[in-house]
């Protein structure tokens, strides 16, 4: 467990600690899961770094690998996917989360690539999306143009556009019409199809004009080809953004469980699609640098056998990731360690962060007490669901309330009776469409 703590600030953490109580997960907002997650993160970080050691620092900056993160509803999947979110920008990669659900389904490729667009961040910059990249890449360009001293630095980034134009991108007409936006960027007086191009980019292809279209030289798409389209786009975006000066992008898809309810045919198009997406890299001359996840349920697994050829890809060879083999495909979250040692620890770091939030000095002895046996509780009630976020949300009330009326030591009982209110109440939000 590490135990540097962030520095928070009283208002962030008062905004954490009200999130962790109403809903026992920090936000999913990656710029500030960065900044908040490492205030109560326990146990992940291990198997984080190594990711980062295998794939981040060495494998995916060329070629495209997968992994699936496996644990049931609210066992810390959100939490995982962005501590590894947080991490991949520290190791300068571009990230996007991306939920899926009833809009965002993997076998509507086109639907895929406007969500990686519309959520891409690039490490230190403050907010996602295509235009931030755009502007990233230019500004990278202006620099390397006025250390080389041209003499026309207008002729120089022309130059430079001409050969992304005429690179051969998976899409091909993604080339062309990212020079377009480029020139847009770059003099927003010299190219007058600059803001179409940009929405094209961002998968908006429908709201071009006819006009539009034929300055860009292109066609309407028609549904038989938005597959293959958005599959192509979103290639070509992970090969183009090396541009901006990262080393690859980091495609994170969570609650891929939720795409698994489909039946018969509809859930076949789902698995094929799920297969393509893992094979689709391997074909693209030059490589895709990029490190993609999936998390889902532990049931998803039993979906897998409905399509062997996905089922091959995500299967385990020899020893599981748990046991060092940092090449198995599934990671399964309740292998870290023991659940009743961490939720004992996450349990403990909050108290810290508890102090900051509410203002309030807690009796380390006693608190240290209380979150062991609420732990001990967690870890032995069955509730058809997995304790970790349950947990969070149950201490930080606890010490919430401790920290107004006063602290003491609580009885196993006033904890099974507090745990289970809470379980009900995310049981009751999870009918209302959230997952527990």
């Amino acid at each position: 467990m590490r135990e540097e703590m962030p520095s928070l600030d009283r208002s962030e953490a008062r905004q954490l600690w009200a999130t962790l109580g109403a809903e026992g997960k920090a936000p999913t907002e990656l710029t500030r899961a960065a900044h908040l997650l490492p205030s109560y993160s326990v146990g992940v970080e291990q198997w984080v770094d190594r990711l980062s050691a295998e794939y981040l620092q060495d494998l995916c900056r060329q070629y495209a690998h997968f992994k699936v993160v496996l644990a049931p509803y609210g066992g810390g999947k959100t939490h995982f996917l962005m501590v590894l979110g947080s991490k991949a920008l520290a190791e300068n990669y571009a990230v996007a989360y991306v939920p899926c659900g009833p809009s965002v389904t993997l076998d509507k490729p086109l639907d895929i690539y406007r969500e990686c667009v519309k959520h891409l961040q690039l490490p230190g910059d403050e907010y996602p999306g295509l235009q931030r990249l755009l502007a990233r890449i230019v500004e990278v360009k202006r620099e390397q143009i006025e250390q080389a001293q041209a003499p026309d630095p207008n002729y120089a980034f022309g130059q430079w556009v001409l050969k992304v134009s005429k690179h051969p991108y998976p899409d091909n007409a993604f080339g062309r019409v990212v020079a377009e936006a480029l020139r847009y960027e770059w003099d927003s007086t010299q190219a007058t199809v600059g803001e179409a191009a940009i929405r094209w980019l961002q998968g908006e292809i429908d709201t071009l004009t006819k006009d539009e279209l034929a300055s860009l030289r292109l066609a309407k798409v028609p549904n038989s080809s938005r597959n293959q389209l958005g599959q192509n786009l979103l290639m070509s975006l992970i090969q183009f953004s090396k541009e901006a000066g990262v080393n690859g992008v980091v495609l994170l898809f969570d609650e891929v469980e939720t795409l698994f309810s489909a039946r018969g045919k509809a859930l076949l198009r789902v698995l094929s699609a799920m297969r393509v997406l893992v094979d689709l890299p391997a074909g693209i001359p030059g490589g895709c640098p990029m490190l993609g996840v999936f998390s889902a349920v532990p049931d998803v697994l039993e979906q897998l056998s409905h399509y062997p050829a996905l089922e091959q890809r995500l299967k385990v060879s020899g020893s599981p990731f748990e046991e060092g083999n940092n090449h198995a495909p599934q990671l399964k979250l309740e292998k870290i360690e023991s659940q009743n040692q961490l939720l004992s620890n996450i349990g403990k770091r909050l108290i810290n962060l508890g102090k900051t939030a509410t203002g309030h000095e807690f009796d380390l002895k006693i608190q240290s007490q209380n979150a062991e046996l609420l732990s001990k509780v967690a870890s032995t009630m069955n509730l058809e669901v997995n304790a970790r976020r349950l947990f969070v949300k149950t201490w930080v009330n606890i010490l919430d309330l401790q920290a107004r009326d006063g602290e003491r030591l609580f009885a196993e009982k006033e904890f099974l009776v507090r745990y289970r209110g809470f379980f009900d109440e995310l049981k009751s939000a999870e009918q209302d469409g959230d997952e527990p």
